[in-house]
């Protein structure tokens, strides 16, 4: 192939760009080549995000945005790139949570310590932790025989042991979000059967997301009080 056929493959190949009423046209898709970017590092607490951002903010490209996701997550990102226009994401950062079914029902005793190890300790929790102890399984047979008949009883289930009513609405702190924060207050229907199942089902809406996610802002705002590029979003 002559040079003057090579010439033409790369004339013709180009994009032809065009300007009709003060627009521009390009005839092939024009794409902005991104600068690089550092890969986003995963982080557990708001205290470690905290100390990265006030050694290293003056590295990223300012204002430094900070949006709390959710109540179990926090994203950083950089300011506009001038050049395409891009975000950086160099941090994110994942709150770890204890797992809890909201829903499910659990026999009693696996209610009691998941109420004891995955919720913080407060009077309304230790009334309920005591009313699940007065919860016992019977399962007998009385008989009953006069010599002509006899009539067999059977009783069998779950009982409480003191006759006491249940309060189907309770208000508990699972943790539910970040260690730094005071875990929010929430509203629970709290269900029991006939066979020890005991269960929680949520009954606020998911409006203590809302407060999570404001706890988590007021925090961080205080961390980073002397970052003054710094901007903390809900």
């Amino acid at each position: 192939m002559d040079k003057s056929a090579i010439e033409k493959i790369i004339e013709v190949s180009e994009p032809r760009i065009i300007e009709e009423n003060g627009y521009k046209y390009a005839d092939k898709p024009l794409r902005v080549i991104a600068e690089p970017q550092v890969e986003t590092l995963s982080l557990c607490t708001l205290s470690s995000l905290a100390e990265l951002l006030i050694e290293e903010y003056r590295h990223i490209n300012t204002p430094v945005i900070v949006q709390v996701d959710s109540p179990t997550k926090v994203s950083v990102y950089s300011g506009i790139n001038a050049t395409d226009r891009s975000r950086e994401n160099p941090y994110t950062v994942y709150a770890e949570t204890p797992e809890f079914s909201y829903g499910r029902w659990y026999n009693y005793e696996e209610m009691m310590i998941a109420l004891k190890s995955k919720f913080v300790e407060t009077p309304e929790l230790l009334e309920v932790v005591k009313l699940l102890g007065t919860i016992t399984e019977e399962n007998n047979t009385n008989i009953a025989d006069d010599g002509f008949t006899q009539t067999v009883t059977v009783r069998k289930g779950v009982v409480l042991k003191d006759s006491k009513a249940v309060n189907p609405r309770v208000k508990l702190m699972p943790y539910c979000t970040f260690s730094e924060v005071k875990q929010p207050e929430r509203d629970f229907l709290l269900r029991l059967d006939g066979n020890g199942g005991v269960s929680l089902h949520e009954a606020d809406g998911g409006e203590w997301k809302l407060r999570a996610r404001h706890s988590i802002a007021d925090r961080l705002r205080e961390m980073l009080s002397e970052l003054t590029d710094v901007v903390v979003v809900e």
